[in-house]
């Protein structure tokens, strides 16, 4: 067979393609085997072969590598594989893993758009360990080429006019990188320069959308501003009907931050006493849109958000970190032990990246070099946010509190770095919050917990979305989302959309999944004991009393307290009331239909005998 007639994809499903025989699939190892050669080049048989049969006798496994390579020669032409000890690939042979690296080398990201698809999609390696270390680290790495070569390339075209194509290629990045504002800001300006509002708008709410599902946040400040500056109408738009789902943007994202002043004086304090700064509240509070807003007003700054699936995945969160710090500057040269040690994170960065760290020893390395790359990189950042950090894995947050304590050493000046951490009340593993709360108590960081909105506040909140006839309803509203900002701004959204809103808050307002979805989680974190009272409570209403709470229950009033305690503790209770209208009303709407018939009848029945 002609090496000049063969193209070789590994990008996708592994197969080899030949003018006269066509498509065939490559068989598991045989794609392992070229892959490798095709990234490493010429390798030693013995290493071959103990990749593809760790478990096999030595001599066993060099037979069943030359018999793998007498079947590659067959499928790929004579001179496919060149030498006989070390083995290396032709160079007649095209192959997608070659074309990818020479592109991204020339920065000739036109020529990378075919090249889509997982290294060696389908095929796992579990039986081969070392393999599937080197596989997951190459993955990863041509993944990231993935990504930069379409953002380039849509970088390119915009500048060149191609405004069709350029919008093609943010979305080749977007389906990569479904969670990059970045590539979700070029879709809404390309839309825009298109004279398509409408899409625009829609790329922000699809953004929102995927941002809330992913990672749990709001898209950033820069994000909501763009979006907040395509729905201002020029003058020479003709007024339009807008549709029911179309909710203005200053409902979705209030431009004004209110009823923060203490909470913004407490960190104008920590900021110029340079110390770290451990933000916490409950899901919805406005952690991140607080933090967000204050950094904003000190000037640069960075926000990496740790991610639901992060937990399962030792450092992941860590890796995310330096991915997010390197595109601060990304040609600042690194010295060479900071370089390797980073690419324990970020496999990109070099073509045979050490494994992560295992021993004490390895993961101090690590914290001085990512502490070192901080430094290096975000010289020109104010502030290094770290978001959602009860979603961490525990690898990267113990990396986190280590590289944290490292950036400390030093005196903090007016320009240092200051740091943040935010996290959820009750979701951080315990020992890591006891963690934190001893930096507190030792003095070297400090410790803010937002609370809910005043009542006032809500009135201020609901002022600044423009809705008339809303500020009105303040006090229902206060009562119902327990002054929870993004439950006011969820609920706001949901009567808009509606359109059941005529000035007055219904006696049981319209609520958005992810309200819905967010208190349940919340319930899902009590113990079975203190659920089973919060339900008690919810459909007594307002006749209830402790004895019956107790008489319904089946347990003596005394064995009440714990369950008590950690629905007060958990804020869900304040005394016998719910502390938001809708903490209730899920607690009541969780329940089947004849399960809570059933409650209600036994709670009828304990009255009259009481």
């Amino acid at each position: 067979m002609d090496t000049e007639a063969t193209r070789i994809e590994l990008l996708g499903r592994a197969r080899v393609v030949s003018a006269p025989l066509g498509p065939r699939h490559l068989e598991r190892k045989a794609a392992a085997l070229v892959t490798y050669l095709s990234i490493e080049g010429p390798t030693e048989r013995s290493r071959l072969a103990s990749l593809l049969w760790p478990d096999t006798p030595d001599k066993a496994a060099r037979g069943n590598l030359r018999q793998l390579l007498r079947r590659l020669r067959l499928t790929l032409g004579e001179h496919s594989l060149v030498g006989e000890d070390p083995v290396w690939l032709g160079e007649g042979l095209l192959i997608d893993t070659r074309l990818m690296n020479a592109g991204f080398e020339a920065h000739d990201y036109s020529r990378l758009s075919t090249l889509q698809g997982e290294l060696l999609a389908g095929f796992t390696y579990d039986d081969c360990s070392e393999l599937d270390e080197w596989l997951r680290v190459q993955r990863t790495r041509f993944h990231y080429l993935q990504c930069r070569a379409a953002e380039a390339e849509a970088l390119r075209l915009e500048q060149e006019g191609q405004l069709g194509a350029a919008l093609d290629a943010a979305r080749r990045q977007l389906h990569l990188q479904p969670t990059s504002e970045q590539a979700w800001r070029m879709v809404m300006r390309l839309n825009l320069r298109q004279g398509d509002r409408s899409s625009a708008l829609q790329a922000y709410r699809d953004c929102q959308a995927v941002l809330h599902r992913e990672l749990g946040i709001d898209p950033s400040p820069e994000t909501r501003a763009l979006a907040q500056e395509i729905e201002r109408p020029t003058d020479t738009e003709r007024a339009r009907t807008r549709h029911a789902d179309e909710v203005p943007l200053l409902v979705l994202s209030p431009p004004v931050l209110v009823g923060r002043e203490h909470e913004w004086a407490v960190l104008e304090e920590t900021w110029t006493a340079g110390r770290p700064v451990y933000v916490l509240g409950h899901a919805g509070q406005g952690k991140t849109r607080l933090v967000s807003d204050f950094c904003s007003a000190q000037g640069s700054w960075l926000l990496v958000a740790a991610r639901p699936a992060d937990a399962t995945t030792p450092y992941a969160t860590s890796a995310r970190v330096a991915r997010a710090v390197l595109g601060l500057a990304p040609e600042r040269p690194l010295e060479p032990w900071v370089r390797q040690e980073i690419a324990r994170l970020v496999p990109e960065l070099g073509p045979s990246a050490p494994p992560l760290p295992s021993s004490p020893e390895e993961k101090a390395r690590l914290a001085e070099a990512l502490a070192r790359l901080i430094r290096a990189c975000c010289e020109e950042m104010a502030a290094l946010v770290l978001d959602d950090a009860h979603r961490c894995d525990p690898a990267s947050f113990e990396l986190q509190l280590r590289v944290q304590d490292l950036l400390m050493e030093n005196p903090p000046g007016e320009d240092s770095l200051r740091l943040f951490t935010c996290f959820r009340t009750g979701e951080l593993a315990p020992g890591f919050e006891e963690r934190l709360r001893e930096h507190r108590e030792a003095g070297l960081a400090a410790w803010l917990e937002v609370e809910p909105l005043a009542p006032g506040s809500v009135g201020e909140l609901l002022a600044s979305m423009s809705v008339p006839g809303l500020e009105a309803s303040a006090s229902e509203m206060a009562r119902y989302t327990g002054g929870n900002p993004l439950f006011i701004i969820e609920t706001v959204r949901s009567l808009v959309a509606s359109g059941v809103f005529n000035g007055t808050l219904p006696a049981v307002p319209p609520t958005s999944d992810r309200v819905m979805w967010l208190v349940e989680q919340r319930l899902k974190r009590l113990s079975p004991d203190a659920l089973r009272l919060a339900r008690t409570v919810a459909l007594t209403g307002a006749d209830f009393r402790l004895e019956l709470a107790a008489s319904v229950l089946g347990l003596p009033a005394d064995q009440l307290a714990a369950p008590w305690k950690e629905l007060e503790e958990a804020k869900i209770l304040r005394g016998a009331t719910f502390t938001q209208g809708v903490l209730r009303r899920v607690v009541i709407e969780s329940l089947p239909q004849p399960v809570r018939e059933a409650v209600l009848q036994r709670i009828s029945a304990c009255s009259r005998r009481a």
